[in-house]
Order: structure tokens, then C-alpha cells, then sequence
């Protein structure tokens, strides 16, 4: 038989352990945990042609740049500033031997400005036109008439480092008295600054007779044609950029009772000098019972070639594009050449890429 003074310890600690589970509260539901989603959406992209000055354009396959001049230029002269000669200064028409003459430096000479906006050109091809217009009284290249001994004509065209000069002669070239001819005259490939000189030189032999006169005229138009650019410096000051609505489908992330928190994720790709000031738009047509929704967020991108960030979303911002299809992702705003005088160097292919995620803090057991 068990003694009493035994049974007491043990009755009083079972009361204690009873007070320690009286004094803890059990819970009554399921902890609550969050967990980070990441979706990944589509891509926003600037194409290079958001950036392009007035008069330039991508080509047709997007593999180079076509260059507008915007206006020819027109210089004139006479033959009494051409040609040095006593015969060639008359006051009035006389009917005397051409004198063999070289036209002086400076004669002939004029510049072909590229767009405004466009300070440095990489070109890859075109051709200069020079429209002559002569009035002489006999034909430079050929003023013994079809037999030799023939003039020339040299055109030397200079813009930054670059220069060339095409000579052309009467044995295949012709500049008739009182015609319009056109000269044609491939631009050499090469690094342009803004503008390219146009020089042009005659070197007239001794001809035949003709009606000279020293206020006999020549005019020259020079006009670039077909110009292509495989890079160029341009200027970008506050252009506006923008770009198409790119879609997405949130049907399938059916989070909204349980989403708490998140974001958008950009990462940029940008491979211009340059920085822009942006608004992201966000928007869902009316569905699931809700109007449309439309949400603008702030972005600025720097001149760096990658950078990435975070455009966070309140959570009734995050639970109105949730679980709904065609929302759509577009951006607008201004971009800022930071290369000298707001200028950019860019190729035909260059584009600024935005690439999207969805990131989303859920609460699971809720």
C-alpha cells in the first residue's frame, strides 16, 4: 500500500504543469507566410528611329541610314572670273580663239550642309549631282570640238578627314554652250563632319573661235542624292519617344484576394549615350466586373548601358490588373543626348530595351 506522504509531490506537480498550459495560448489558425513571385512579361523596346533628326530615316531593311540634303546649293560665275586672259575680259562680245586657262582657286567653289541635328556622318554611299549650267559661249571640255586637244574638269570634295577629287575630260565628257548637263559624282566612302566643301577646277586648252564676252555666265547646282549613313552624331535635346502598347496576360496570376505587395521590374539595355525622362503606362480594358484601369508610373532611365528598376505598385494597384487578360505596358517621354552640345552617336540597329517582370509578395494561409 502506497503511503499518502508519496501521492502529494506528484498530485501538486501535475498541478503546476496544468497552470503553464492554462497560461499559453494555443493557436487556433494556420501561421500566415509570404512568399516573392517573379512573372516575366514582354519586352518594351525604343527603336533608334525615335532619336533621328529631320531628313533621316532607317532604309527600308533598317540596315542603314538614308540622309536627306535638305536644299542644293548654286554657285555662279563668269568667264571673266574663270579666265584670266585678255580675250576672256572683254566688255563685249567678241568673236576670238578660246585662250587656254586653268580657272583660279576659290572660282568654283561651295559647301553641302547635311540636316540640321546631324554634326558627324560615317558615309557608306551616295552620289553628288553637279547641274551645269553653261553659258560660256563654247564648251570647256571641248573647245576644239570633238578632236583633241580636250579640257577637263576636276571636282575635289573635303569634309573633316575625308577628301577625293574626279576629274573628268572632254574624250568622254561634254558641257555644250547653252546646255544643261548634270555631273555625276560618287561621294567616297568615310567619316563626314557637318558639311562637305565642293571645289570645282577647269583646265581649258587653246580652241577654236567663239563668241566671248567676260559677263559670259556659268552656274553649277550641287545636290547629294541616294546618301546612306552606317553611323551618325546626332543631335537629341528633349525628343520625345514613346512607344507602342506592349500586351501581357494576368489571367492565370489569380492572387489578387492574397497579393500584399510588389512591383514591376525593368531592366533597361541602352546602348545610347543618352538619358531619358519617362512615364510608364499600365492598363487593363473593363472585365471580371471592373472598369478599366489606368496606372502611371514615373521612370528615369541613365546613359548607362544597363541599369534596372523597380516601379512598385500599391497592393489595390496590384489587385486591379490581377487575374486579367490584354493589360498592356507602354512608355512615353523625352530623351537627353550627354555627349558634347547634346549629341549621340548611333547605328541603324540600336534600340533601348525594357525588359518586364511582375514581382509579387503573396500571402499564403491566409
Amino acid at each position: 500500500m502506497t503511503s499518502p506522504s508519496l501521492r502529494r509531490p506528484q498530485r501538486g506537480a501535475l498541478l503546476v504543469l496544468l497552470g503553464l498550459f492554462a497560461a499559453c495560448e494555443i493557436p487556433s489558425e494556420a501561421p500566415i507566410i509570404q512568399q516573392t513571385w517573379v512573372v516575366p512579361t514582354d519586352s518594351v523596346t525604343v527603336s533608334v528611329a525615335q532619336i533621328l533628326p529631320t531628313n533621316v530615316a532607317l532604309n527600308g531593311g533598317g540596315t542603314a541610314f538614308v540622309v536627306s540634303i535638305p536644299a542644293p546649293t548654286v554657285l555662279s560665275t563668269t568667264l571673266g572670273a574663270l579666265c584670266a586672259q585678255p580675250a576672256c575680259q572683254s566688255g563685249a562680245t567678241v568673236v576670238a580663239p578660246v585662250p587656254a586657262f586653268t580657272s583660279g582657286a576659290g572660282a568654283l567653289s561651295s559647301s553641302v550642309s547635311f540636316p540640321a541635328g546631324v554634326t558627324a556622318a560615317t558615309v557608306s554611299g551616295g552620289t553628288l549631282n553637279l547641274t551645269v549650267t553653261n553659258n560660256l559661249g563654247f564648251d570647256p571640255l571641248r573647245p576644239n570640238g570633238a578632236s583633241a586637244p580636250y579640257g577637263s574638269v576636276s571636282i575635289t570634295l573635303t569634309s573633316g578627314a575625308t577628301t577625293s577629287t574626279t576629274t573628268l575630260n572632254g574624250a568622254t565628257t561634254t558641257l555644250a554652250n547653252g546646255v544643261v548637263s548634270v555631273l555625276p559624282v560618287t561621294l567616297p566612302t568615310g567619316t563626314y563632319t557637318g558639311t562637305i566643301a565642293v571645289a570645282v577646277t577647269f583646265t581649258v586648252p587653246a580652241g577654236g573661235n567663239a563668241s566671248l564676252n567676260g559677263a559670259n555666265a556659268l552656274s553649277i547646282s550641287s545636290a547629294v542624292q541616294n546618301l546612306t549613313v552606317s553611323q551618325a552624331t546626332v543631335v537629341v535635346n528633349a525628343d520625345a519617344v514613346n512607344t507602342a502598347p506592349s500586351g501581357f496576360d494576368l489571367s492565370g496570376v489569380d492572387f489578387a484576394d492574397q497579393v500584399e505587395s510588389g512591383g514591376i521590374i525593368l531592366d533597361v539595355l541602352n546602348p545610347f549615350t543618352a538619358a531619358a525622362t519617362m512615364s510608364v503606362v499600365i492598363s487593363a480594358p473593363a472585365q471580371l466586373g471592373a472598369g478599366p484601369v489606368s496606372i502611371t508610373k514615373a521612370l528615369n532611365i541613365p546613359a548607362t548601358p544597363t541599369s534596372t528598376t523597380t516601379l512598385i505598385l500599391t497592393k489595390p494597384e496590384l489587385q486591379s490588373l490581377l487575374g486579367k487578360n490584354n493589360v498592356t505596358l507602354a512608355v512615353n517621354g523625352t530623351a537627353t543626348g550627354t555627349g558634347a552640345g547634346n549629341t549621340v552617336t548611333v547605328t541603324p540597329t540600336q534600340k533601348i530595351t525594357l525588359r518586364t517582370k511582375v514581382q509579387l509578395v503573396i500571402n499564403v494561409g491566409a
